[in-house]
């Protein structure tokens, strides 16, 4: 990216990622295993269908307990910790395609360099 916008290798790169419309590669991930729980939601069971109370986290699919760190970091178990962070009115959105161009815009706001910074950002200023 420093190459790209002929830079120093002092300078921040999260001006030129929003600059040139470039996702990095944490949130090319972030976006791709999202996409893959969305497409792939209708085998999956969510928490609405385990009871009849109309809860916060309806919407939401229930983890996988797994006691290793390998089962953890699967792509299923992932994709659904991340899809479970997003707010309920990205979650039910029907039209994959707008879903995904949002995603990519807020993730081009953002420009996270980890999976982490993801999981721990609170969704009060995501408008979509």
């Amino acid at each position: 990216m420093r190459l790209i916008s002929n830079v120093g290798r002092d300078t921040s790169c999260r001006v030129f990622f929003k600059t040139l419309n470039i996702l990095p590669l944490p949130c090319m991930y972030i976006m791709e295993t999202v996409y893959y729980i969305k497409m792939n939601i209708g085998g999956l069971e969510q928490n609405s269908v385990r009871h009849n109370y109309n809860t916060r986290h309806r919407s939401d699919l229930p983890l996988q307990l797994c006691r290793t760190d390998i089962l953890k970091k699967i792509v299923n178990n992932i994709g659904v910790k991340l899809h479970n962070k997003q707010p309920n009115h990205s979650k039910n959105l029907k039209n994959i395609q707008l879903f995904r161009n949002k995603l990519k815009f807020f993730l081009l706001q953002q420009t996270l360099y980890s999976i982490d910074k993801y999981l721990l950002y609170e969704y009060l200023s995501w408008k979509m």
